[in-house]
This record gives structure tokens, C-alpha cells and sequence, in this order.
């Protein structure tokens, strides 16, 4: 489906480099830029990387935009995994506006109910799952080519490395045990494929390549598009701290997913850690316990709102009902409704669970939402100012995704940061993890796959590297997983009468068919061969259904989380400074670094003795630098604030004065209102140069430093940038930047 004249469409993007009508940030346009100059030198594969929260569904609209109107494709997939992501997808298309016509009346846009595009389709939305059913398990898949352009929304979910695969099972063995889905659908169509990621993992690089562009959450801290953190709040309680020990022999009680709580007896000794805390084991008084101390910092009358991870769904139901319990003693009118649980369980009607999202978002009620983790991607909530870890995740890619949802913007709320509670010890297990880190699944080669392989006479001809054929190999696994559930249901039968009752019926298959009773199917498979195995197995065609059933009989005993009811108390709530044990401690450390690094870093020399000469750039680079030793700017202000009981929006480079050169330690919005009146003071201005200097003035306090780079972008730009604001102030643009930037650190100020 591409363009009969590739070149003729590459030469559209260097002829129409303008996006004013887009509305985008600079990074947007710039993202942009990079994707269609991919394109131009023939990638087929191409990755773009944008923090949480910039804008990326926005960025994709203008992409698809510019992509249709040069005529380079005539068909854009837009592919997400979730039907959620779809429908925000879609309202995002019907709200954007371009030269003053929405989106979707631009182009013709088929949605999540539309199972195929029509001729004149330009952009279709679909969920991945939907694809697999269309494409790859129909009777008559989708054309290669019906799509030459795919878009795919939140890439670092879903994607897996293959498994190098024997030569038995390349040949015999499903590709589905080995390839995504997602992978598998991509593959399908010749097209050209753009993803979108805030988390670049190792397994999408693997796919997509290296990002073209990158759009990091800390340089969208410092230009303004986010907000930052406060340092983590640590919540510990006393069985966190000391952990659960439990003797084998020990009789506990199990709790079903029925709701009921079972007896039983350890088989061996356990010992829990607040990881484990809520999956292998409940124990109430700890969620009470935290939910209690919660009611300390959030207020679920207010408008900023709170979202509360934990784990699984039976979990959820309990952290809904204690922290309604103890907001109630705090709050006796608070609505029923201000606290609840939106999981992907919650209600099987998908419209419905988004209906709640949409509440979530744009009314006063609900104000805390407990999840899983359907709200951990792609989900925009502004007003959450408050994210809760009931939950401890392994991935760095899902815990930096969770933190995500409560980077946005919403001064409307007085949202300034944004506050973790960490309950589990989640930040000081993953604050070193590399993001970077590969994702290989390991397949679970089914029951069914192993029978269909022995009765395959072909794989008796393939012989494998250690010189047995592939049903040899088969044939050893299959024996080795059937001795496994049956001793686990030999084990189990006396707990369950489930289980006891698909082994009587399994006894009597086995001895019709094979002369045994289950408990002995394995030893007789495995001296008898593949050969006589096979057979077997042909005699007994529902037999596998009926394993499967009772692994699952077991698996639903041994899951069980073990229930104790004991007590439990928080012990200790402290904020989080890394390696420092206090505040005080952090900001010394602070001190020192600066005071002994200024050689090393030119911009940090830049902003003790000229700062002038700080540029955006250098600026972003001091940002990083910083966050890379630990010495984020919330956390400066948090640390001073409670050292001080001062809270000041000192800006970083307000703490790096204070302890360089002794500067007072006061709101940089202060200081640029100092230095502005001074500027107005010293000239008589034309009414246009004082509504200029007050938008510089304004600039200055979002962006901290005005440059040649920031009158490229946003309303600079689109009132003539630089050449503009010359004309303006006669040439003189230069001279009260260096003004601005003298006197915002005068020792007046």
C-alpha cells in the first residue's frame, strides 16, 4: 500500500516543515521531525521514547496527521492492548482540533466496534486481542498489506524475546508458545512500524531499535510539562519490619477464593517478608494498621485525589474496607462512594469499568481509588496527587508506569509535587534496578502439545542433538509434568474433596486403559516408551481435559494465602532521602558536593559566579547530574522544609547559591518579580515592551532560564521568536535578558 512514489512523498516532509497548526510543545514537533526523517532513510522500525504525561497520544495524532496528508500511507493501525487505551485514544481524536476542525472529521476513523477498515478508512483503532481473532486464529486472516503504517501505543507492554528453539521444535512446536501475540501481529502486515513508549525496556529496543528521539520526565520536570516527586514516605509496621516466621507442623487456616477460610497443616517451615504480605499471606491488622496511618495525609473530601496499588482483587476489597472504616472515624458524613476499587474484575462490563475511570477523573467523587493494575498505563488523571504502594512489583518498567500516573500537571487542585507512600520497602529495592532489563519468557510447553507430539510419527524422525528424537525428548517431559500432578494430587486428596473425587474417576480411566491406577500412570509411561504411551493416550481422548481440571482443583488449594490474625502497629513513618538517615544529613551532603565540584561541571560554575551564562542545556545537563548523585530539587525543598519548617520554592539553582556563595534561600518567583520591577523601574516603556517584559518575567519562572532554544518554541515562536522580541525592545532583547538574569541573584533580592 505505499505510495507509488516514495521519493516524490519523502520530499512532502522537507517541503512543509511547519506544525504551527498542530499546536504542539517544541519536544512534540521535534519528535515528530525524528519519526518522518526515519522514515525518509527507509527504517522500518522505529521507537519513540516520551515520558509519562508530555503528550504522547497528542504527538501520534500529529504524526498520523502529517504522515496521511503527504501521502506516504494511505492506512495508519492505531494498536493498543487495552480497550481503554482505545476509547482515551478516540476521545483524544474527537477533542483535537487542527485548523479548527476536529481529528476524526478530518479523516475517516474506524473504532474498537469496528472489526475491519473500510476503503476510505485513514486511521483504524484496535486492541490487540481483537487483531489475534481477525488476523492470526481466522479462517481468512487480513490482507499482508491493509495496513502500511502501524502505530503502537504503550510499546514496553506485551513484547517478549523469542526462545531459540530446537530443530524438533521449530518443526513440530507452536510459534504461539514462543512469540507475542503482539509481536505476531506486527510481523503480519508489510508496514512501516512506529512505537511509543515512556519506558524503553531492552525487549522493545530489541524489536524497535534504539529511540530516534528522547523526551526524558526530568527534562519535562525543568521545562514545566510535569511535576516532581517529594521523597518517598515510608510506612513500616511492626510484622514489615520483623517479618512472619511459621514452623512446619503448624496449624493455620488458608484462605480460599471463595472467600473461606480452610485448615491446614505447614509441610514445611515459612518465613514471610512484607513482599509476601497479602499473597502468601493475609494478615488484616497490617492493612488495618496502614490505612490508619494513611488518614493522617490524604483527605478524601478535598479535590486532590489518591490512587492505592495492591495485590490482587480479594486485596483491593479488604484495603477498600479499611480505609473506609477509618476514614469514617475521621470524616462520619463521608460518602460511600468517595472510596472504591476500579480492577479490571470489578465489573465484567468494560464500558462500565470505563465509566468509573471517566468519574475518577472528572468529578469530585470518587476521591481514592484502589486497583491492581488497571490504572498503572496510559490512563491521564491529573488531579491524582497521591499514589499508595500496598503492592511490591519486581519491574522497574511497572513501578516507574505507576509513579507515572501522578506526574501531570493540575494547578486547579494546588498541585505543586506529587507524594508516594511506600508500605512495602518497594523504593529501596528498585531505586538501583536498572530499567534496561531483558524480558525472556520461558514457555510452558501444555499437556496437550506433549500427546499431540508423540502421536506425530514425523517426530520420531527428527532426531535432536544428543542423538534421541524429538519424541523421545517429548515423551520425557510428559512423564516428568504427569508425576508431578500426581503427586501433588496423592498429597492433596484428603484436603479437598474436589480433588479426591477427579482421582477416583481418574483411577478408573487409568486401569481401563493402561492396567494402573493414577498414582502409577507415570512409572508405566515412562517404562513402556512413546510408542506404547501414545497409544494409550488415543484410548483416552478426554483425558487432559480432565488433568487440567485438576491442576487447577490443586492449584486453587495451593495458593491459598495463609490467613493470620494477629496484631499489628505501624512502628515508623519517615520520609526518604537515599542513603541519608535525616534531611540534615541530606542537605550537608549537598553542600559538600557543590562546594567541591564546581571545576567539574561548567554549568554549575556558570550558576555560582555568572549566571548569565546558564543555558537551557546546560541547565538540563546540572538537572541530570544532580538526579544522578541523588539530589533531586523536591527532595531539597522537602529536606529545608522540614529542617527549617520553611517551605521555599528555591529552585535548584537557588540551592546551589545558598551553598556556594550564601545566598538566601528564597522563592525564585520572588526573585523574578524583584528583578522585573526593577527592569520596568529603569526605562519609561511603551505599553507593548511592559506586557513583553511581564511574559518574559512569567517564562523565566516556568523555565528558570530564557534562551535562544525557548524562543523557538510555544508562543515566542508563534509571535516571531527572537527577530520579534529585537524589534520589540530596539535591539535590545540581549540587554535585559542579562539584566533579568543579574538581578533575580542581586543581594537585594
Amino acid at each position: 500500500m505505499l505510495g507509488s512514489d516514495p521519493q516524490k512523498q519523502n520530499q512532502w516532509f522537507a517541503d512543509n516543515p511547519g506544525m504551527s497548526e498542530l499546536g504542539l510543545r517544541y519536544y512534540q514537533e521535534d519528535a515528530v521531525r525524528a519519526v518522518e526523517k526515519a522514515i525518509v532513510n527507509g527504517q522500518q522500525e522505529i521507537l519513540l521514547a516520551m515520558a509519562t504525561g508530555t503528550g504522547k497520544t497528542r504527538t501520534a495524532i500529529a504524526l498520523m496527521f502529517r504522515l496521511i496528508q503527504s501521502q506516504r500511507f494511505k492506512r495508519v493501525l492505531f494498536l493498543v492492548d487495552r480497550r481503554s487505551l482505545g476509547e482515551q485514544a478516540l476521545g483524544s481524536f474527537e477533542d483535537t482540533r487542527i485548523n479548527g476542525d476536529t481529528f476524526n472529521s478530518i479523516f475517516d476513523i474506524k473504532g474498537l466496534t469496528d472489526k475491519f477498515p473500510e476503503d476510505s478508512t485513514k486511521i483504524h483503532v484496535a486492541t490487540v486481542q481483537s487483531l489475534v481473532k481477525r488476523t492470526l486464529q481466522s479462517d481468512e486472516p487480513m490482507p499482508v498489506g491493509r495496513y502500511d503504517c502501524i502505530v503502537v501505543d504503550e510499546a514496553h507492554r506485551g513484547y517478549i524475546l523469542d526462545k531459540e528453539q530446537t530443530e524438533g521444535e521449530l518443526q513440530f512446536r507452536s510459534q504461539l508458545d514462543y512469540v507475542s501475540a503482539y509481536r505476531r501481529i506486527l510481523d503480519h502486515f508489510d508496514a512501516v512500524k512506529i512505537a511509543l513508549t515512556a519506558t524503553p525496556a531492552l525487549h522493545t529496543v530489541d524489536i524497535f531499535g534504539e529511540p530516534v528521539y528522547r523526551y526524558t520526565y526530568r527534562t519535562a520536570v525543568i521545562d514545566g510539562y510535569l511535576i516532581d516527586q517529594d521523597p518517598p514516605i515510608q510506612i513500616v509496621t511492626r510484622n514489615a519490619q520483623d517479618g512472619v516466621y511459621l514452623s512446619e507442623g503448624e496449624q493455620v487456616e488458608r484462605l480460599n477464593p471463595q472467600g473461606e477460610l480452610i485448615n491446614d497443616t505447614l509441610a514445611d517451615d515459612q518465613d514471610f517478608e512484607v513482599a509476601d504480605f497479602n499473597r502468601g499471606l493475609v494478615i488484616p491488622a497490617f492493612n488495618r494498621a496502614v490505612c490508619g496511618e494513611l488518614t493522617k495525609y490524604l483527605d478524601p473530601t478535598g479535590q486532590q485525589k489518591t490512587l492505592v496499588f495492591c495485590v490482587t482483587n480479594a486485596h483491593a476489597d479488604m484495603v477498600v474496607d479499611e480505609l473506609r472504616n477509618a476514614f469514617k472515624k475521621k470524616y462520619p458524613q463521608l460518602e460511600h462512594d468517595a472510596i472504591i476499587k476500579i480492577t479490571g474484575d470489578a465489573d465484567k462490563d468494560a464500558k462500565k469499568v470505563q465509566s468509573m475511570i471517566v468519574r475518577f477523573n472528572k468529578e469530585r467523587l470518587p476521591n481514592i481509588v484502589v486497583t491492581v493494575d488497571l490504572l498503572t498505563t496510559g490512563v491521564d488523571i491529573p488531579s491524582i496527587c497521591n499514589i499508595v504502594f500496598l503492592r511490591k512489583v519486581k519491574s522497574r518498567i511497572l513501578y516507574e508506569q505507576m509513579k507515572g500516573r501522578a506526574t501531570r500537571l493540575c494547578p486547579s487542585v494546588g498541585k505543586t509535587s506529587f507524594k508516594i507512600f511506600d508500605c512495602v520497602d518497594i523504593y529501596s529495592s528498585l531505586e538501583s534496578v536498572d530499567t534496561m532489563r531483558p524480558v525472556v519468557v520461558r514457555p510452558q510447553v501444555e499437556l496437550q502439545t506433549l500427546v499431540n507430539e508423540i502421536t506425530d510419527s514425523e517426530t520420531y524422525k527428527t532426531i535432536e542433538a544428543d542423538g534421541r528424537s524429538f519424541a523421545e525428548h517429548s515423551h520425557e517431559q510428559l512423564v516428568a509434568k504427569l508425576q508431578r500432578i500426581i503427586g501433588l494430587a496423592i498429597y492433596n486428596r484428603d484436603r479437598s474433596e474436589a480433588v479426591d473425587k477427579q482421582v477416583r474417576r481418574l483411577d478408573e480411566l487409568c486401569l481401563d486403559a493402561a492396567g494402573v491406577n493414577f498414582g502409577g500412570l507415570a512409572s508405566r509411561l515412562r517404562e513402556k516408551g512413546p510408542h506404547w504411551s501414545a497409544e494409550i493416550f488415543n484410548k483416552l481422548p478426554g483425558f487432559i481435559a480432565r488433568l487440567e481440571r485438576l491442576k487447577t482443583d490443586i492449584n486453587a488449594l495451593r495458593e491459598a494465602p495463609i490467613f493470620l490474625d494477629i496484631d499489628d502497629e505501624v512502628v515508623s513513618v519517615k520520609s526518604l532521602y537515599g542513603d541519608y538517615d535525616t534531611p540534615q544529613d541530606f542537605l550537608e551532603a549537598f553542600d559538600e558536593l557543590v562546594q567541591r565540584s564546581p571545576n567539574t561541571q561548567p554549568a554549575l560554575q556558570a550558576v555560582i559566579n555568572r549566571p548569565r551564562d546558564l543555558t537551557r542545556k546546560g541547565l538540563v545537563e546540572l538537572q541530570e547530574w544532580f538526579d544522578r548523585q541523588h539530589f533531586e530539587e523536591s527532595s531539597l525543598r522537602s529536606a529545608w522544609k522540614a529542617t527549617r519548617n520553611q517551605d521555599i520554592a528555591a529552585r535548584l539553582i537557588g540551592h546551589i547559591r545558598r551553598a556556594a556563595v550564601g545566598d538566601a534561600l528564597k522563592p525564585f518567583d520572588e526573585r523574578v518579580d524583584h528583578a522585573l520591577t526593577r527592569i520596568k523601574a529603569e526605562n519609561d516603556w511603551s505599553d507593548e515592551q511592559l506586557s513583553w517584559l511581564d511574559r518574559l518575567a512569567q517564562a523565566l519562572k516556568e523555565k528558570v532560564v530564557l534562551d535562544d532554544d525557548v524562543f523557538k518554541t510555544g508562543n515566542f515562536h508563534r509571535r516571531g521568536g527572537k527577530p520579534m522580541l529585537q524589534r520589540t525592545f530596539d535591539d535590545n532583547l540581549d540587554s535585559v535578558l542579562d539584566k533579568f538574569s543579574d538581578y533575580i541573584w542581586d543581594e537585594l533580592a
